[in-house]
């Protein structure tokens, strides 16, 4: 019986989630190709099933599972082994490819590559247009000259960047870690592309950077450890191809330097090889510039403490929203800055497999963050995914939590602490019927009692898992949002092993309690709610410029002395800083004036286009402008309820209801966030 290499792709992913319904439109996402293809796929993919002695479990708005005795899933699975050396996925010959382009000085003849991939000079030369794509932001060019070769151009240190990252996105598609003791990665060594990085060298490898790694006074991320060991196990590669990085001399060790050269002390002597000065300082620097789970002390670095304030301030000043520095926002902040620089420093590339994701549903603050950071670091170039990780860092602070929870559950995720707290506030905002008893790493699931959870989510598949566990996305896709929902409803919500032990906050009496400030809090946020409601209005304007719209807008609020330096303060910073919203036709015009005596909130139609500066600092056609105009002393409560209303713009949802809701409906969605932001507000200031 012959297998496809589609099937065993369909029969992959329906084999990770073995008791879990998969929807066709997951499966088609997967897969990269149409809904129509995935339904044509499976009536071949039933007939596979059939001489397997299995059968396709098909559920109405669920999707499809694999069905039958777990002896003939096995059989199955070993049946799949026996195929990798037949037709390959892209993917996987984008790494043949690599591999075979690397160990090569030479340029590498067409003929040579067709045999090695199995495949047509017709599609080689696809493949080497996508590749040719997928190296370009490592600095690395691919060049063809006909009746010659294919070759690779670049340093050897962008080479390995671009090796190890797509190495990384193959590994995303399966279950490479393991729960095993004393064993941190795990492999199918039967898997052609995987076979390539000997198990056999990577354990030793990984024997020794554990053994060091105490020395650091950090915890790395579980991505981070994987690309360090890969790194690693490419430089042992490499130097016995006799491909070496060049040097970069140092005056100062540092301790990753110290943990750098103990690592390659001892491969020395176990794999029998000599690593020069310049590979060892080439792994010192990427573990510079790894990703931490441990949180700097604010105290231990002003450097670092500046340069996060005043992140947070130019985010604030260009979006409206106010962060509260709580400690844990700043040292996680902090915490990710620190490699973030080492990297730039370096050279050092960052894959990000979720930055379109974060473009799209963050595009405020992606456009946001891109022009600071150009204006803090003029002349480095930074990557789209190095700005893709901060604006998580910014999303995740801005994330309302919602209502108590019912359902204890673990969260497994290896890619950092912005990309966890970003996942668990996404899952909390969804399903607010979660709890979040623990945010863990591989590292941490070994010392788990997996019993104590209801729910098991994680961002990776794991290996040798003795419990079930939903595999997601670390942006929640639509897809897992639904496969969730399922098991929640289906299995969760009836029983829950855990509850979350009632703090002793719950518990403590009014004895002590000061009311003045919290009396003082409600007044306050009170009468901001009752001034935004009773100014708002949706007008229309018929201006050709920004002046203009500006001018008939503040006719439209008769302000005292007609607002004119109020006005002026706001054209001049819609004029430096930039007010429209990237990815959208609106503007938030915001400000805070001494002229101002109550705060106003309004939304104004232009029915021509008007060309304004955009947060990302470029320019861009606006229709809708919110005018958001307050007092300049404004204390904490009103501050935070200003800010309610730029946070909604930082949500696609609520962009459109502004761009194309009436009145009433644009009301409404105000006084929505206002009222939740109240609630909040007095829960913080009563208890």
């Amino acid at each position: 019986m012959y297998i496809t290499a589609r099937e065993r792709l369909m029969l992959s992913i329906l084999l990770e989630s073995r008791h879990l319904f998969v929807s066709l439109g997951d499966m088609a996402q997967r897969l990269e190709v149409s809904l129509r293809t995935v339904q044509r796929e499976i009536k071949f993919l039933e007939e596979t099933l059939k001489a397997s002695g299995l059968y396709l479990d098909k559920k109405p708005n669920e999707g499809i599972r694999i069905g039958g005795p777990e002896v003939q899933v096995d059989l199955l699975k070993e049946a799949l082994k026996s195929y990798n050396d037949f037709e390959l996925e892209r993917n996987e010959r984008m790494l043949l490819l690599y591999t075979e382009l690397l160990k090569n000085d030479e340029p590498v003849k067409s003929s040579t590559l067709t045999a090695l991939l199995g495949i047509s000079g017709k599609t080689l030369q696809q493949d080497l247009e996508v590749f040719s794509e997928e190296i370009r932001y490592c600095n690395l060019t691919l060049t063809r000259k006909p009746g010659y070769g294919t070759f690779l151009v670049g340093s050897e240190k962008d080479k390995r960047m671009g090796f190890v990252n797509l190495v990384l996105q193959r590994m995303e598609q399966f279950p490479v870690f393991s729960l095993q003791e004393g064993r941190f990665l795990s492999f199918d060594q039967e898997d052609r592309i995987f076979s390539l990085l000997d198990q056999g060298r990577l354990e030793v490898i990984e024997k020794a950077l554990f053994a060091e790694l105490e020395q650091l006074d950090y915890r790395l991320t579980d991505l981070a450890l994987l690309e360090l060991l890969l790194h690693l196990n490419l430089s042992v590669i490499r130097t016995r191809q006799g491909f070496l990085v060049e040097d970069s001399p140092k005056t100062e060790l540092s301790e990753e330097d110290r943990v750098a050269e103990a690592v390659g002390e001892s491969l020395q002597s176990q794999l029998e090889i000599t690593l020069p000065t310049a590979e060892i300082r080439f792994i010192a620097s990427i573990l510079s510039s790894a990703k931490r789970t441990r949180s700097l002390e604010i105290d231990e670095n002003y450097g670092l403490t500046a340069l996060a304030t005043s992140l947070i301030d130019a985010v604030t000043e260009a979006t409206g929203y106010y962060f509260d520095r709580d400690r844990r926002f700043m040292e996680a902040l902090m915490a990710h800055l620190e490699p973030l620089l080492n990297r730039i420093r370096d050279g050092i590339t960052v894959l990000n497999p979720i930055k379109k994701e974060i473009q799209e549903d963050y595009a405020v603050l992606f456009g946001t963050l891109e022009k600071i950071l150009k204006d803090k670091f003029p002349g480095q170039e930074i990557s789209d995914d190095e700005i893709g990780f901060l604006t998580l860092h910014f999303a995740s602070a801005v994330k309302e939590l919602k209502e108590a929870p019912k359902v204890s559950t673990l969260v497994v995720c290896t890619s950092g602490i912005a990309t966890s707290r970003m996942l668990t506030k996404k899952l909390l905002g969804k399903f607010p019927q979660l709890t979040i008893i623990e945010q863990g790493s591989i590292i941490d699931l070994k010392k788990m009692d997996t019993t104590d959870f209801d729910l098991i989510i994680s961002t990776v598949g794991i290996r040798d898992a003795q419990f079930e566990y939903i595999l997601v996305s670390p942006m929640l896709s639509e897809e897992d949002a639904r496969k969730l929902e399922r098991v929640i409803n289906d299995k969760l919500l009836t029983f829950s092993r855990r509850k979350a032990k009632p703090s002793r906050e719950e518990h403590k009496t009014s004895e002590g309690f000061d009311p003045e400030p919290a009396l003082a809090a409600t007044e306050a946020a009170t009468g901001m709610i009752r001034s935004l409601l009773e100014h708002f209005a949706l007008r229309e304007l018929q201006a050709s410029s920004l002046p203009e719209a500006l001018d008939q807008m503040f006719a439209d609020l008769s302000l005292p002395h007609g607002g004119e330096a109020a006005k002026a303060m706001l054209l001049q910073k819609a004029r430096t800083t930039g007010s429209a919203l990237p990815g959208t036709r609106l503007a938030l015009i915001h400000g805070r004036h001494e002229t101002v005596d109550q705060p106003l909130f309004r939304v104004y139609r232009n029915p021509q286009p008007l060309v304004m500066l955009g947060m990302d600092g470029k320019t861009q056609a606006v229709q809708t402008l919110l005018l958001l105009l307050t007092p300049q002393q404004l204390g904490e409560a009103e501050l935070e309820l200003v800010s309610t209303i730029s946070i909604a713009l930082l949500e696609r949802a609520n962009t459109q209801i502004y761009e194309t809701a009436g009145e009433g409906q644009i009301r409404t969605l105000l006084l929505d966030h206002l009222k939740t932001k109240y609630l909040e507000i007095m829960m913080k200031k009563w208890r």
